[in-house]
């Protein structure tokens, strides 16, 4: 199973709390240590996978992401530091997030650490495996991005993709634009195919429902309701041969009202899309300019 993430150098578990980590996630992905922990902060290299630990309440893993860089601060962050005016956690570290558990949801989906004894987490910031990290990335909702295999190791998508390699794929293109992605997101008893955000606690400003078959009415409602909400840009994706002429209809009737707003993709617009992007992020990371 190390496989999965080819190119790790370190596998790290990051302790904190729950304040701290939404903290974190707002600013863009931003971590810190105590200078005890220079050791392995000096260890750090971009690339490196970083598992993210709320202790208690949550207790558990709530997502994980890659490092891009390391540096020292000597600016106040987190609340404690702010009260005292005093930096507690100098050695810090940026990551980009692959997977986050929407936030409402950190206690009840959060990933467990059967595996791990809690004396070993208290302090802090623990390496572990690449094959207790495969086991651990497996458990969450989505797998690892592409963000993290090589373009060599990209599994190729089928010619005519279905309904979860077009997630996959707007998954990964919002991580390329960085996004934070999310899919079955929810909308009061529904579930929104994909959704982008720009920040952990904000609204979702991207939208999309994946129509390869079933209702496109129920679809076109849902990004309807999305828009009314949030004002969220809407989006809906399939193959216009097929859905077309339905959509059409009730674009201008039923849902008139999201007719200027809504864009209709094609999947091959997409698939074309996402290949685009990984390998301008496959560019990028051989030029060291991400």
């Amino acid at each position: 199973m190390g496989e999965v993430i080819p190119d790790m150098k370190g596998v790290w578990i990051a302790v904190g709390s729950a304040e701290h980590w939404q903290l974190a996630f707002d600013q863009g992905g931003i971590w810190g240590l105590v200078e005890s922990h220079e050791p392995q902060w000096k260890r750090l290299t971009r690339g490196d996978m970083v598992f993210c630990y709320a202790k208690s309440p949550i207790s558990g893993l709530v997502g994980y992401g890659q490092v891009t860089k390391t540096f020292r601060q000597n600016v106040p962050l987190w609340p404690p530091e702010v009260r005292e005016n005093k930096v507690i956690w100098p050695l810090r570290f940026e990551f980009d997030l692959i997977y986050l558990v929407p936030t409402p949801r950190w206690k009840s989906e959060c990933v467990k650490l059967a595996e791990i004894p809690k004396y070993r987490l208290q302090s802090g910031f623990i390496e572990i495996s690449d094959e207790l990290a495969a086991r651990l990335a497996e458990r969450f909702p989505q797998a690892l991005t592409l963000a993290s295999q090589t373009k060599e190791q990209r599994p190729p998508y089928p010619a005519v993709a279905g309904h979860d390699e077009i997630q996959a794929m707007l998954l990964q293109i919002g991580t390329f634009q960085r996004f934070i992605a999310e899919k079955e997101y929810p909308l009061e008893k529904e579930r929104l195919d994909v959704v982008w955000r720009k920040v952990v606690r904000s609204v979702p400003t991207y939208v999309f429902e994946v129509q390869v078959g079933g209702d496109v009415y129920h679809a076109l409602g849902k990004l309807k309701h999305a828009h009314d909400l949030w004002n969220s840009r809407i989006f809906l994706v399939g193959d216009r041969v097929t859905i077309g002429n339905r959509v059409d209809h009730l674009l201008s009737g039923t849902f008139h009202e999201i007719q200027p707003v809504i864009q209709i993709l094609e999947v091959d617009r997409v698939t074309r899309l996402h290949s685009l992007k990984a390998e301008l992020r496959s560019m990028e990371e051989e030029l060291r300019l991400t």
